[in-house]
């Protein structure tokens, strides 16, 4: 497979990730808000050591190459999170 279908897959993963984050974390805040929160980073921090690990282990690219991928992933990513912010909200007492 080719990097540039390796750059599409990570932006199409990590808007879903986002996406699934914001959910997760929406449905730990209606429990309890910090909770919400700390699951929020834990899981964000984890999928981000994740991707890295996996990558470094798959891949053998150059740094500009590296750079487009983690650009990729940042803009999926926030393209998920802010898309499932936008449309949906929390039950929150």
């Amino acid at each position: 497979m080719g990097f540039l279908a390796w750059t599409v897959g990570t932006v199409v993963f990590n808007i879903l990730a986002g996406s699934m984050l914001v959910l997760g974390m929406y449905s730990l805040m209606e429990r309890h808000i910090g909770l919400g929160a700390m699951g929020g980073i834990g899981v964000g921090a984890a999928t981000i050591y994740t991707q890295a690990t996996l990558g470094e282990q798959w891949f053998t690219v150059s740094v500009s190459e590296m750079k487009l991928l983690v650009i990729a992933a940042a803009v999926g990513a926030a393209f998920g999170v802010t898309a499932t912010v936008l449309t949906v909200e929390p039950e929150l007492d």
